[in-house]
């Protein structure tokens, strides 16, 4: 892997907890070099742009793109098979800018890794 790839992360902590469950595999979008979700239980959906909780990024300590929460603590890799609580909301509310250029975001407040 040459370039860390992008991700999309809220400015904010949200200030309501959003119930919706979105379950799929981590990836990157060859178009962009996002790091996106690419959902298992959304049907014609290719991928999604999920907003991580602020201070979480993207390193690559084995070759492997690898999400990491804002403590450092990784969390899941590109491949991996998880589930992210939030909800969806347009990029403009969130006050996010989509990594992807998407008009709407994920908002995710949990992972889980399946």
């Amino acid at each position: 892997m040459d370039t860390l790839p992008g991700l999309t992360v809220q400015r904010d902590d949200p200030p309501v907890a959003m119930q919706a469950q979105l379950m799929g595999t981590l990836d990157l979008d060859p178009s962009t070099n996002c790091l996106v979700l690419r959902p298992s239980n959304i049907d014609n959906v290719q991928f999604v742009d999920i907003a991580w909780p602020r201070g979480w990024s993207v390193t690559i300590p084995d070759g492997n793109p690898t999400l990491t929460d804002r403590a450092g603590i990784p969390v899941a890799q590109v491949g991996d098979e998880v589930s992210v609580g939030g909800g969806f909301v347009d990029t403009t509310r969130a006050k996010v800018t989509a990594c992807t250029g998407q008009q709407a975001v994920f908002i995710a407040s949990a992972l889980t890794r399946l």
